[in-house]
């Protein structure tokens, strides 16, 4: 009985602690969660920075970013960082909110305990249309034809030219 009762006190001390957030909510409301053990989920995007104690990378959750610090042990499970052609990994991370970090020039940003990825990213295969594809390609005829025209018309002689 008493193994149940520390166990709930444990649950109910994370569930205390911990709050799962969306990645603007912490953005918009920086005192309310400034110190505070969080988890939010997000696509990792933009490039990996190196710091000296572990690595920064962006965290983009509806439309909202936020710089999320790692120890150099999770880099091994990053496969894919979003960009124009790439989607990328879908993470879900727990860490501690900071409002102005007092190790990192007093950004905002998210020191990570644990992070695990949701699924995995990928690249995009990028379709072009077939109606694109017709488009340029009359396009293009119409060009050359155009040239061949305006050239046939300048190689005929001026009149009153012997």
């Amino acid at each position: 009985m008493k193994i149940k009762i520390i166990i709930f006190a444990l649950l109910l001390l994370v569930g205390y602690t911990c709050y799962g957030q969306t990645v603007s909510a912490l953005v918009n409301n920086p005192d309310l969660f400034d110190g505070k053990t969080v988890i939010v989920k997000g696509e990792l995007v933009g490039d990996i920075i190196e710091g000296k104690d572990g690595f920064w990378v962006n965290l983009l959750d509806s439309g909202v970013a936020i710089g999320i610090y790692l120890p150099h042990s999770e880099k091994g499970k990053i496969k894919f960082l979003g960009k124009y052609d790439v989607t990328g990994d879908f993470v879900k991370i727990k860490g501690v909110f900071h409002k102005r970090c007092i190790e990192h020039a007093g950004d905002t940003d998210i020191h990570s305990v644990s992070m695990e990825v949701i699924s995995q990213g990928m690249k995009k295969e990028e379709e072009i249309p077939v109606e694109k594809i017709i488009f340029a390609f009359s396009l293009g005829i119409v060009g050359l034809a155009a040239i061949g025209i305006l050239h046939i018309l300048t190689r005929r002689e001026a009149p009153g030219d012997d």
